[in-house]
Order: C-alpha cells, then structure tokens, then sequence
C-alpha cells in the first residue's frame, strides 16, 4: 500500500512541474477547482467516518467484556445495550458520511467533464489532425468515470482503511502484541502477492483502454461513413475489421479477470491462515492462562473487523491504479497545448468593418509537411471589397483561407489586418468578426433552424433572412417540416449543394467583418449560383463593408469580383482585376482557354463554361 501510495506521489509531482489542467492550470490546479470548494463537506465526511471505524472497533471490546461477565455470572444487559446502540449509531454515520463525500464527488465529475469538453472546443486544429476522435470519446466517457471512483470511492475506502488499519491495530496491539503479529504476518505476504497482481493488471487495464477507444473510433468512423459502407456493399470488411478490435479487448479483458482471479483471493487466503494462527497461539495462551477467554474473543472480533478492509486493499489498489491510468490518459489531453494569446493586451483591428489585408513573405507548412504548403511574398486584400482565389486542386487556396481564420496559426510578421499583425490581435476578438464557411460543410444532426444558429434561441427573422439570402427557400419548402426538419447526420438528408447553401446561410446568419467562402458555390447550378454571387456583391461594397474572400474554380464567379489572387502549387503567380490576369499567360488563363474551346466544340454550356 506504501508503494502505491509512493508511485501515486511520483505521478503527481511530475505532472505538477510539466502538466496542466483545464484552462492551462497545472495538476494541482486541478484539485483546487474541482476539490477544494467541497471541502467543508468532505472534511464533515472524514469526521464521520473516523467515527463509525471507532464504534466499529468499540464492539468487539463490549463483547469480550460481556463474555467475561458470563463467566463470572454477571449480568450482561448493559453490553448488549451498548453494542445494540453503537450498530445504530454505525448505519447512521456511515451513510451521512457516504452522503458528504459521494454528493461532492458527483458534482466534481461534473465539472470536470464540463472542463474537459470545453477544453476540446479550445484546442488547434493541429491537434485533431493526429488524435482519433473514437479515443477521445473514449476518454471522455470512460476515464472520467474511472478519475471519479477513483477520487470518491478510493479516497473514501483509502481513508476507512487507513483508520480501520489504525484504530484495528491499536487495540489488538493492547490485548496482545505477539499475537497481533502472528496474525498479521500471512496477510502482509498476502499484501506482497496482490501488488504484484495489481503492478500486471493496471498494464493490461491501460492497453484495455487504448484497444476501447479504437473500437469507438472505428464504430465512429463507420456511422459517418455508413452510405459508402453500403454504397460499395462493404459491410463485411468493416464487420471483419470490428471483430478483430473487439477480440484484442475480449483478450485483453480475459488476461485482466485472470490477473484478479488469481491474486485477489490471496488476500481472503492470508485472512484464513491469520484466523487459524490466531485460534492456535491464542488458545494455548488462554489454556495457560495469559489471555481471557473474553480477551480473546475480543481478538477475534478485531480480525474479523480487520479482514473486510484488507480485502478491500486489493480493490482499492486497483481501483487506485486505474485512476492513475485514466488520469494520465486525460492529462494527455488536457496538457495539449491551447493557441496562446500573444496579443492579450492588443485591441481588435477596427471591429465592425471589412479589414484590409495585407500579406508579406507567408510561408507555411503543416507539422511534419516536408515542404511549404503556401509561400506569398506579396499580396493586398482592400477593405470592403469582394476577392476571388483560383487555383487548381493542391494550390493552397484552403491553408490561405485556415490562415485567415486562424484556424491554423501563421507565423509572426506575415499577415497584417489594417496594419496590425494578425497573431497580436487576441484570437477570440479576431474569431468573433470573421466567418469561414468550409469547402466541405459540416451539418449537425439537428433542425435546418439549429444548423443556421447554432443555437437553442435563434433569430427567428434573421434565420429567415440568411435562407433567402442562401437561396433556400424553395428548397425548405419540399422539406417535411421546412425550418424544423431535421437533417440527419452530416446532413444526409439533403442533397450537396443543399448542404453549401445551409452552411452558406450559417455564415450569413452569423454575420462579420470578413467573410471566407471555400468554393461553397460548387454544387450549385447557374442560376443559383447567380443569385448567390448578387448576395454576396451587396455585402461588399467598399469602406464599411463586410471584406469577402472566396476560393473558387468557378470563373463566372471569379469574374464577378474585382480582384483575383491566382495560387499554384502553393505560390502566388498573380493577382489583379480578372480581365487583367486572364489575358497574361498562366493557369487562370489555361483554364480560360480551355472552356473557351470546350464550348467551341458544342460541350455543355455550364456555369464555368458560360463565363
């Protein structure tokens, strides 16, 4: 118990010096949140359980003294009464004391979950890119439960052992100190034998836990990918594949009941050899005359008093070290480093108007790229004006977007928002004036109203007026329920270019400063994509107006904006009025070429092609 004690200290030093908890607070942050406003309650539950273990210890001293009173003929009506008292008054503390330390707990798993989940709302976009979602949920359902027996249960058991140990001990070691040491010697060898048992099973409980999250992830990654599943009648591969995850963790879980099957009854072995020890050596010194029989009954009594708790080390070690696993698990999480606030103190560049945008020698590239994903020596975005981005697929018209947003953060001295560098201005002020509505919508499976707000009280008018400004209107009629239709999950019960437009009128509804539109016009037709773009140039309009920025391979909607950023494999190889660059060689004017001569040999005529 020592040991686990010890190790457990070790854990929680190290995570104090180089971890930290919700919000960036370090472990012991962690206890000063969640446990130490409860501390009244649990201190009260602490005194509680002090004294239900010292009646408990009480009894087994009335009934040797009532034994000896038999003896000697004397009435016993007195001990009984007082034994009959002290149960009582034992079912009474121990569930106050069980109400003020289980109440509190309940209450600190919540509010750590709430921390966790914010604290996943808060994280980069870097960080989702190496973690599987499975095994973060995982984590969230699983280890906070463990981190709750763990603080609750354990700390309570921790507490009522070390006192029933404590008090147990005291009184045996009055009645007899050979004799408490002849009892107590199996179950220290007991002791010696489970944690050998617990150091095996806390490695098979860690690797359980891994092997439960890639189950979720992959029963996860199935659900959103049900229609290709099905599509491509892949049903049993991914059947197979689930088999064999769900084995390793049927394996994993038998290895973890064998591990416990074995070790743990040691404990319930000890506690017989010590009650066969005890009957032996205390016989013989009752025979001779050096114990009672009252002193030894009593004795008895007291062991029997000691096994439950002794027995309970065994789950408490366990319960111990599953929490430290699940506490590591998510301290993994927690300590992911969030977007620091290196412009805490700087303002927010003239909020409430379209920024210009200046950028000057970008070059960036994803963690663990082997080369730069997007490299801009030069560029101006003017205030209040509606900006196209061409580029073929790979040209990093996205990461250009990302940047914008500070979804991926750009580095120092490139970027510059009305002459102000964009990583000074505080991330949230920046977040809450632009909008990025991405080039593959994501729907929740909630109402069409939910999907535009994304919330619970909406603006009912403006959720209106951002559909019609999305052109939806015609298509929420032929929904079952219109506005409250729910769009299944991803929005699968709507067609793609239904889908860009909710999201569209997602960004619309929301509202900004700058406005980052990733080729959401693609699944559109002609017609739609006209009323759109008129949308969209009545935002724009000068000084005072939103600055939109749209990324499309659509050139009738790159010829309705007054400047054109051409990017090609990640370079800037022009910009100007649209006229302008598709009249110099370059891939804006190859594709310009090509369509042109598409529709000269009698192709289709398309929205592109139109242009």
């Amino acid at each position: 118990m020592a040991e686990a004690v010890s190790e457990g200290a070790e854990i929680t030093v190290e995570k104090d010096r180089s971890g930290s908890g919700p919000g960036g607070l370090p472990l012991r942050g962690l206890f000063r949140t969640h446990v130490w406003p409860h501390r009244a309650s649990l201190a009260a539950g602490a005194v509680f359980l002090a004294l239900t273990n010292w009646l408990t210890v009480s009894i087994p001293g009335e009934i040797g003294r009532s034994v000896d009173a038999l003896q000697r003929g004397l009435p016993v009506g007195g001990h009984a009464l007082a034994i009959a008292l002290m149960g009582a008054a034992i079912i009474v503390i121990r569930a106050l004391s069980r109400i003020l330390i289980f109440n509190p707990v309940r209450d600190m798993e919540y509010r750590f979950r709430q921390d966790f989940f914010a604290h996943l709302l808060r994280l980069p976009m870097a960080f989702w890119v190496t973690h599987r979602r499975g095994d973060i949920v995982s984590r969230a359902a699983n280890d906070i439960g463990w981190v709750r027996v763990m603080v609750g249960y354990g700390g309570l058991q921790a507490l009522n052992v070390s006192l029933a140990l404590g008090l147990t001990g005291w009184k045996m070691v009055a009645l007899s100190p050979r004799l408490t040491l002849l009892s107590v010697a199996p179950i220290a060898v007991g002791m010696a034998v489970v944690q050998w048992g617990i150091r095996r099973f806390i490695a098979l409980f860690r690797r359980n836990q891994e092997q439960l999250g890639e189950i979720s992830d992959h029963v996860l990654g199935s659900l959103q990918g049900m229609a290709t599943i099905q599509g491509f009648a892949a049903e049993d591969a991914f059947t197979d594949r689930f088999r064999a995850r769900n084995l390793d963790w049927l394996r994993t879980g038998m290895r973890m009941a064998l591990v416990r099957s074995l070790a743990m009854p040691v404990l319930a072995l000890s506690g017989g050899l010590a009650v066969g020890v005890l009957v032996a050596v205390g016989g013989a010194m009752v025979h001779a005359g050096t114990l009672s029989v009252g002193e030894l009954t009593a004795f008895v009594a007291l062991l029997m008093v000691l096994l439950p708790p002794l027995r309970s080390l065994g789950w408490l070690v366990s319960v111990a070290q599953r929490g430290r696993a699940a506490l590591e698990r998510l301290l993994e999480i927690l300590q992911a480093p969030v977007p620091e606030e290196s412009g805490a103190t700087a303002a927010a560049a003239t909020p409430g108007s379209g920024p210009g945008i200046m950028v000057k020698g970008l070059e960036f590239t994803y963690p663990g790229g082997a080369a730069p994903a997007l490299e801009i020596s030069g560029a101006v975005i003017p205030a209040g004006s509606m900006v196209g981005i061409f580029g073929r697929t790979g040209a990093g018209k996205s990461t250009l977007l990302r940047l914008l947003a500070r979804l991926e953060e750009p580095p120092p001295g490139c970027l510059f928002v009305d002459g102000q560098d964009l990583v000074e201005i505080p991330l949230e002020a920046w977040r809450r004036r632009v909008v990025l509505v991405p080039q593959r919508p994501f729907l929740f499976s909630e109402t069409v109203t939910f999907n535009v707000a994304l919330t619970e009280e909406p603006d009912m008018e403006r959720v209106r007026w951002a559909v019609g400004a999305a052109v939806l209107e015609d298509d929420l009629r032929a929904l079952p329920e219109g506005l409250d239709t729910l769009v299944g999950e991803r929005g699968v019960m709507l067609s793609g270019g239904q889908r860009q437009r909710v999201a569209l009128a997602r960004g619309l509804y929301r509202g900004g400063d700058l406005l980052l539109l990733d080729d959401v016009l693609s699944a559109v037709d002609h017609a739609t994509e006209t009323r759109l773009v008129e949308t969209l140039e009545g935002l724009s309009g000068g000084p005072g107006h939103p600055t939109v920025v749209i990324a499309s391979h659509r050139l009738s909607v790159l010829q309705r904006t007054g400047h054109v950023l051409v990017l090609d494999r990640g370079l800037l190889v022009d910009s100007g009025p649209f006229a302008e660059v598709v009249a110099r060689p370059g891939p804006l004017r190859d594709v310009w070429l090509a369509r042109r001569a598409g529709m000269a040999d009698g192709g289709p005529v398309t929205g592109e092609a139109a242009s």
